[in-house]
C-alpha cells in the first residue's frame, strides 16, 4: 500500500508539472532572446541574401535589445552554411537566412548535400523577394534579347554566361532561357553574385541573370545594359525594360525569395515566436522603405504558405534539371 501511495503522489506531481509546462514555455518565450543570435547567411557578403538578412538583423537587434549577428558561411552554392544550421542546437539562437538554391534545388544534384532541407530544417517564414533582370556589358552590341541571341548564334565561342555558382537558381534559369532561345553558351560559375557581376564588368562574361539590387547601379552608370526582366510585369525602377513575354519568350514564373529557417526539433513556442516576429516586419515602415530603396519586394509568407511554395518549387526544379541534364559536377 505504501508503494502504491508513493506512486500516486509521484503521478500527481508529474501531472501537475505537465499542466504547468505551457506556462513555463510561455514564460521562456517572453524572455527570448537572452543572448546574441547568430543569423547564418550561406553566401558571401554583398549579395541579395546578405543585404536583406542584415536589414532584418538590424531591425530585430533594435527591437529586442539583443544582437542578431550576421555570419556569412559561403561555399558549395549555399550548402556549407545550410549544413551548419541543420546541425546546430535547436534552441532558437541559430537562424538560417537563405534563397532557394540550397533549400529547394541542391537535393537534385550529385553529390547530394549532407543534409535534407525538408527534414533537417524548420521552416519559419518567407521574407522578401528579389526581382531579377538579364544584363550584358555595354560593349555588347545588343539592345534587346533578340539581338543578343542573334549574335550568340552567329559566334557562340565569343560569348559566355555567368552565374553565382553551379546549381544556383540563376544558373538553372539561364539554362532554361538558353534552351528556349536555341542558344548554347559556355557557363562560368562564380562564388556569389558580387563576383559574377565583377566578372561581367571585367569582360569575362557577356550574359548574366542577376537580381536588380546587384546590378542597378551599374545599369544606371551605363557600364551594363539590361535587356529584360524575369518578372511578369515591368519593374518600377526600370519601366522601359520589357518582360520575357514581351521579348518573345515564355514567362518563367520563378520567385527569387529569401526565407528564414531554424534547426529541426526547435520547440514550437520558439518557432511560433520567430514566425510572429518576422511576419511583423511587413508592417514595419522602416523595413518596407529600406526594401524599396534596395529594389526588393517586402512580401512575407508564414510557414504553412511558405512550405506550399517550396513544395511546388521542388517539383519544378526537379523537372528542369532532368530536362536540361544540368550537372554541378565539374
Amino acid at each position: 500500500m505504501k508503494n502504491y501511495a508513493i506512486s500516486r503522489r509521484v503521478a500527481a506531481q508529474a501531472l501537475g508539472a505537465a499542466a504547468l509546462w505551457p506556462l513555463w514555455v510561455d514564460a521562456q518565450t517572453h524572455k527570448f532572446p537572452q543572448k546574441p543570435i547568430r543569423m547564418l547567411i550561406p553566401f558571401p557578403a554583398g549579395g541579395g541574401p546578405d543585404s536583406v538578412g542584415r536589414l532584418v538583423a538590424q531591425i530585430l537587434t533594435a527591437r529586442w535589445g539583443q544582437s542578431v549577428v550576421v555570419d556569412n558561411v559561403a561555399g558549395a552554392s549555399g550548402q556549407i552554411g545550410t549544413q551548419v544550421v541543420s546541425r546546430a542546437a535547436p534552441d532558437g539562437y541559430t537562424l538560417l537566412f537563405a534563397p532557394p538554391t540550397p533549400i529547394t534545388i541542391a537535393e537534385y544534384f550529385l553529390p547530394k548535400p549532407n543534409y535534407d532541407a525538408a527534414q533537417d530544417l524548420t521552416t519559419i517564414a518567407l521574407i522578401g523577394r528579389n526581382p531579377a533582370v538579364i544584363v550584358v556589358p555595354a560593349s555588347v552590341p545588343a539592345n534587346n534579347l533578340s539581338e543578343f541571341f542573334a549574335l550568340a548564334k552567329k559566334d557562340p565561342n565569343k560569348y559566355f554566361y555567368g552565374s553565382p555558382g553551379l546549381g544556383h537558381a540563376f544558373h538553372l534559369t539561364t539554362e532554361i532561357i538558353m534552351g528556349q532561345a536555341g542558344v548554347h553558351l559556355t557557363h562560368i560559375p562564380y562564388q556569389g553574385s558580387s563576383k559574377a557581376v565583377m566578372g561581367m564588368l571585367s569582360g569575362d562574361i557577356q550574359f548574366l541573370v542577376q537580381s536588380v539590387e546587384a546590378v542597378k547601379e551599374h545599369i544606371k552608370s551605363g557600364r551594363l545594359r539590361a535587356l529584360a526582366t524575369l518578372e511578369n510585369t515591368r519593374l518600377p525602377a526600370f519601366p522601359d525594360l520589357p518582360t520575357l513575354t514581351e521579348s518573345g519568350l515564355p514567362a518563367l514564373g520563378i520567385m527569387n525569395w529569401y526565407g528564414a529557417f531554424l534547426p529541426a526539433k526547435t520547440p514550437s513556442d520558439l518557432v511560433n515566436f520567430w514566425e510572429k516576429e518576422l511576419l511583423s516586419l511587413a508592417k514595419d515602415p522602416a523595413f518596407n522603405k529600406k526594401m524599396a530603396e534596395m529594389s526588393f519586394d517586402p512580401v512575407t509568407y508564414g510557414s504553412q504558405e511558405f512550405k506550399r511554395i517550396m513544395t511546388v518549387e521542388r517539383a519544378q526544379w526537379a523537372a528542369v534539371i532532368k530536362a536540361t541534364q544540368i550537372s554541378t559536377q565539374k
